[in-house]
């Protein structure tokens, strides 16, 4: 419990420009931010794969949440496949910088 406290005073005071928030309650698809700088540090966030982040704190950051589209008869992606799938999109659109 302590570590979730630490991590959400740090991103509190934390400078939100270039951090994301996946949740299912996001308004925008993870395709629509922009992720191209390669020279910019950009930071995702996931919440638990039963509860989420904490409601409160990502509604507070509603304009850096980000959504995957699912269907509703799943009750949520697997944390690593969702953190996959929105990591994959920023290497796509950095070009796959560094990649072969």
């Amino acid at each position: 419990m302590l570590r979730y406290f630490v991590s959400y005073l740090f991103l509190d005071i934390y400078d939100f420009k270039s951090n994301y928030l996946t949740e299912p309650y996001g308004t925008r698809h993870y395709t629509g931010f922009d992720y191209s700088n390669s020279r910019q540090a950009i930071y995702f966030l996931f919440g638990r794969e039963t509860t989420g982040l904490p409601q409160e704190f990502a509604q507070a950051r509603a304009d850096h949440c980000l959504r995957i589209p699912q269907t509703s008869h799943i009750r949520s992606l697997n944390l690593s496949n969702a953190a996959a799938i929105v990591v994959y999109e920023a290497l796509r659109q950095q070009g796959f910088t560094g990649l072969s």
